[in-house]
């Protein structure tokens, strides 16, 4: 896939939008149309108890609709209805919010039933991927525990999934662990979830946080020349809070004073940097509420950019067109 073939109109301007708890309306689309947005990431989950269980669960009773294989089929079929590309990722989440970055089972009889259990899971919503026809489909989301020494086996899942799905793979890992990834070759895209610190004096300047991504933007395009692979961010965003660069993927911040002019500062920085570059395919900003009346708003120091800001800065970018 030659890299100089993504003209600035063709970015993925996405969303990651939840999964909803009831069966999702048609109305919930409208404000996703309405901000630019072509694309959309949808999330199925497959539940763990911790990080050393060796079963996932998923499509289970207590889960929201949104979030399973039948609440998915009918909010895929919205978003294509209105022309919106989707890329199906599915994840995994713990008890207590655990870091998926953490899964260890204790013996090698459990790790092999965990990675069974996952082949599982990942093929069956590729499956659900193919049935639709979907242009994006990403393998796993942040699981740098299980990639550094089963290299063979998510080659194995690569080719295994690519005779189920025909469309384009692409796997999400952190900011921290991206380069430590061994299979990128197999895959289409490199996936980051691009919340790098970007540390700096105040008070912030638009121009200061785009010059504090000159480092990291430079490593990336060294790797995506390295490999012949374009980036997607899988996750980008921001809190709407004081200071969201140092730790951008830290939710539970609670003390910080809400800012949304710093979450769209952010915003605004990131785009400007990256959407110019050739080898930057797009994004899902994390992340968007279906009811979008009630969500984000005033004081609201989550990452989603509704009712706030920002959601005026994904407006302004989303629609540019060049």
């Amino acid at each position: 896939m030659a890299l100089s073939s993504f003209a600035f109109g063709q970015k993925i301007m996405g969303l990651s939008f939840v999964g909803t708890k009831e069966k999702v309306l048609a109305e919930q689309i409208i404000p996703v149309q309405e901000v630019g947005a072509n694309w959309v990431t949808l999330m199925p989950f497959g539940y763990m108890q911790s990080a050393v269980d060796s079963m996932l669960r998923y499509d289970t009773s207590w889960q929201w609709e949104g979030e399973k294989t039948k609440g998915l089929h009918a909010t895929i079929l919205l978003f294509k209805a209105k022309g919106i590309k989707v890329m199906l990722k599915p994840q995994i989440w713990i008890s207590k919010g655990v870091y998926t970055g953490k899964i260890n089972p204790k013996t090698q009889q459990a790790r092999k039933a965990f990675k069974t259990s996952y082949r599982k899971f990942i093929l069956h919503f590729a499956g659900v991927a193919a049935q639709h026809n979907l242009p994006l489909f990403c393998i796993g989301t942040e699981l740098p525990s299980m990639i550094k020494q089963e290299e063979k086996f998510w080659r194995e899942l690569i080719l295994e999934i690519r005779t189920v799905y025909k469309g384009k793979l692409v796997y999400a890992e952190n900011w921290d662990q991206y380069q430590m990834v061994p299979f990128w070759d197999a895959l289409d895209y490199i996936g980051i979830n691009a919340y790098f610190p970007l540390n700096g004096k105040r008070p912030v300047t638009l121009e200061d946080i785009r010059t504090r991504w000159t480092q990291t933007k430079k490593g990336i395009a060294q790797m995506t020349k390295k490999l012949n692979r374009p980036v997607i961010f899988t996750e980008m965003g921001y809190r709407s809070i004081d200071d969201p660069l140092s730790r951008p993927w830290d939710y539970s911040d609670k003390a910080q004073k809400y800012n949304p002019k710093m979450q769209a500062m952010a915003l605004e920085a990131l785009l400007l940097e990256f959407m110019p570059q050739p080898w930057w395919k797009g994004g899902f900003v994390w992340k968007w509420f279906p009811n979008h009346a009630t969500a984000g708003g005033e004081n609201h120091m989550g990452f989603t950019p509704q009712n706030k800001l920002a959601e005026e800065v994904l407006r302004t970018y989303f629609t540019k067109r060049e």
